[in-house]
């Protein structure tokens, strides 16, 4: 037997390992059964037939020597390239021009569970082409969705698929028809449409934005943004994202809404055409990535952050969904470098107050400069001095500004007690600020100011084991006592000093972790007393507590307790826990300080896991003291392998600067984002706007309604290129 099967294999071998291709590629046939007939050998009973490039199995193979042509039948199965598993009934396979043509087949991408059923297929090294089939990522029996077109073309090269003439269904019912459509099928960045964003809002009717990404590069993209608002207009956004090197990346955003008239018109918008430019840059190593030998272990950095506008509601139109609040759009560059024993920064500000008609008169920062020395020993060991210098150049083009020089010179002298528990430090500080004043009339003198002030300070800082936790208390008493001040010419109010007064202050900190670290209690005091009746109203106590009960539940409490007022001026309270079932977020912020907003709200989110799939989610914005609803929200979660969606209903107060002015609007919509696995996802939103109302300078509706509007934050995280 064993060497009727050598023979076997040795024949099918020489049989199929001529050169077949350019390349000479050979094929070897394993199979039980071998009989020639003709020109054709047929082959049965456990038949394999492979290369380094596919494996074939099959009932039965017949062999054209003359074509180089094998045809299969009976369950087989390809594995072709190491990718794709192919199975169907009958599969004619050229060896010559290494293409195959079958029909019936079901293929199945392993990389990204996308299958592919279809009635014919014609497919070779670079290209397969079906007809008449179904598409889905979901289980092939009975699936949630599927994508049936009448023809395809998947490009292994490029690895994207491109269906003509699709319909979506769901279920067995389609919603969806397209001429063409095109996706991925593996986890990397492509060059393609992303999630389109549809939307109705009964003040511009219908929006839609369909985002554009073209990823040439790892390094680099570009985004582009094109957005219709039916009754409003057409703008686009366009975007350059960049990764220069593993330690730096930036990007350029450029946008421009062109208003219908009528809408312009009615809103009494300041411009009808909004455009504007932003670009960020951060890098995390400009110019010390050129120092080979660094002893010193030099540091620098660099950000930039620019944005140029007409009016703001180039920021209110950028994204769907987020609104500015504030009227100050800020522009800055940092950089620094530091090193051994010296730090030096270069600081630039610039700001668009984007409720004047100009801003000649608006102060900018350009530049500030900085120069620190950190604490160097001076002549014996516990005698300690720094330095620390800024330049700060105060311009606008219409009005005063000014050139402030500063200085500060701390000298300390430290002396470890009773066995180093306890440490005795003493300073002298002296600190000088010169103003130079420019585009200012005569009457107005240029301003210096010299003081000196001294601090004496007991600090402790212990730490004790216990069996099955560790203690770390540290202890601060500090008192400030001012010794002498000079000061002449005049003071703007925008030139800030350091006013030293006499005081003391009391700080605590008490930190008790586990073993692990997971189960942690912290609490931060801080007692501030100012002798100076005019720095009452800073006599102060703080407290933090963090306790951390477990790695699912943690709770926070700060507080400032105001002697003054004898009452508390702020609380901020807060309690998180998750699990695999629960999410639960609840956070209560009461401000109650003079010359300050009076704030008493509540905020909260829920989120409760039903099963493996569907999670139910809500969240509130109260404010306490008005009986005023902010934001109240709710919605269900649903997650699969193969497709997910998100069914949101939110009803919001907002309160929006646009070029007509700062308005509250008060919102209902119903948000729905439906993700189909390797393939895309849509997002849709209706919102209806109940009423539109003019904010005062304050962030308040104007009286007789007394109810106010808490100016929320957003953030714009922007995903980035890889360097």
């Amino acid at each position: 037997m064993r060497n009727i099967l050598a023979t076997v294999l040795l024949s099918t071998s020489v049989l199929l390992s001529a050169p077949l291709t350019k390349k000479g590629k050979r094929y070897t046939l394993y199979a039980k059964t071998v009989q020639n007939e003709g020109n054709c050998i047929v082959a049965s009973d456990g038949i394999v037939i492979y290369n380094k490039d596919s494996t074939f199995s099959a009932d039965k193979a017949i062999y054209d020597q003359k074509k180089q042509i094998i045809t299969l039948s009976g369950n087989v199965v390809l594995f072709f390239q190491g990718k794709m598993i192919n199975k169907t009934d009958l599969v004619r396979y050229d060896l010559k021009h290494n293409t195959f043509i079958t029909s019936n087949v079901f293929i199945k991408e392993a990389d990204s569970d996308i299958w592919i059923r279809s009635k014919k297929l014609r497919a070779n090294k670079k290209n397969f082409y079906v007809k008449s089939a179904s598409l889905s990522s979901c289980p092939s029996q009975a699936p949630d969705w599927q994508i049936k077109f009448s023809s395809a073309h998947l490009h292994k090269d490029k690895s994207y698929v491109s269906l003509y003439n699709p319909r979506f269904y769901l279920g067995k019912v389609p919603v969806l028809y397209l001429p063409w459509i095109a996706f991925p099928t593996i986890h990397k960045r492509k060059s393609g449409l992303l999630k389109p964003i549809i939307g109705f809002e009964n003040s511009e009717n219908l929006l839609f934005m369909q985002p554009i990404f073209i990823a040439p590069s790892k390094s680099w993209d570009i985004q582009l943004n094109p957005q219709v608002r039916l009754n409003r207009g057409l703008g686009l956004y366009s975007t350059f994202r960049f990764a220069d090197s593993p330690y730096s990346k930036g990007h350029l955003t450029l946008g421009v809404f062109d208003e219908k008239k009528k809408y312009a018109s009615s809103h009494n918008l300041k411009n009808s055409v909004h455009k504007g430019a932003s670009f960020y840059y951060e890098n995390e190593a400009p110019f010390t990535k050129f120092i080979k030998d660094n002893p010193y272990s030099y540091k620098d950095g660099l950000l930039i952050d620019i944005t140029t506008l007409n009016d703001i509601d180039y920021v209110n139109l950028k994204d769907d969904n987020k609104y500015a609040v504030d009227k100050l759009i800020t522009s800055k560059l940092n950089y620094y470098v530091s090193g051994y024993q010296d730090y030096f920064g270069a600081y630039a500000k610039y700001f668009i107050d984007t409720e004047k008609i100009s801003n000649k008169e608006t102060l900018q920062t350009l530049p500030s400069l900085q120069y620190h020395k950190f604490s160097t020993i001076l002549g014996m060991q516990n005698f300690l001095y720094t330095i620390d210098y800024k330049f700060k150049n105060s311009y606008r083009r219409e009005g005063l500004g000014a050139h402030q020089h500063e200085i500060s010179l701390p000298f300390v002298f430290t002396v470890p007690l009773f066995k180093n528990y306890l440490n005795l430090s003493m300073s002298e500080n002296l600190y000088f600020s010169h103003v130079s004043y420019t585009d200012a009339n005569s009457s107005i003198q240029n301003a210096r100011y010299l003081s000196n002030y001294h601090q004496i300070a007991l600090e402790s800082d212990l730490l004790k084991p216990y069996q099955n936790s560790i203690h770390n208390i540290q202890l601060s008493l500090a008192l400030n006592l001012p010794s002498f001040n000079r000061e002449k010419g005049y003071f703007a109010d925008f030139i800030p000093f350091n006013l030293e007064q006499k005081s003391i202050i009391i700080k605590m900190n008490n930190y008790l972790y586990n073993l692990n670290g997971t189960n942690y209690l912290i609490d931060r005091f801080v007692q501030r007393y100012f002798y100076d009746k005019e720095f009452k109203q800073f006599n102060q106590a703080e407290n933090e507590v963090i306790y951390q009960y477990s790695n699912n539940l943690s709770l926070r409490n700060a507080l400032i307790y105001s002697y003054e007022f004898h009452k508390l001026k702020k609380i901020q309270s807060g309690v998180r826990y998750n699990d695999d079932t629960y999410n639960i977020r609840l956070d209560h912020t009461y401000n109650d300080a003079p010359n300050e907003t009076k704030i008493n709200f509540f905020s909260g989110d829920f989120l409760r896991v039903i099963d493996k799939r569907y999670s139910f989610y809500s969240g509130l914005d109260y404010d306490l003291d008005h009986h005023f609803t902010k934001e109240w929200r709710i919605g269900l979660d649903m997650h699969k392998k193969c497709w997910s969606y998100q069914l949101r209903y939110k009803e919001s107060v907002t309160p929006s600067l646009t070029s007509g002015g700062t308005e509250s609007i008060t919102k209902r919509g119903i948000y729905l984002m439906v993700r189909f696995a390797h393939i895309g996802g849509v997002n849709y939103k209706y919102v209806q706007d109940v009423n539109t109302k003019v904010l005062n300078e304050d962030g308040f509706e104007p009286q007789p309604q007394n109810v106010p509007i808490l100016k929320p934050t957003s953030d714009d995280n922007v995903s980035q290129p890889k360097g």
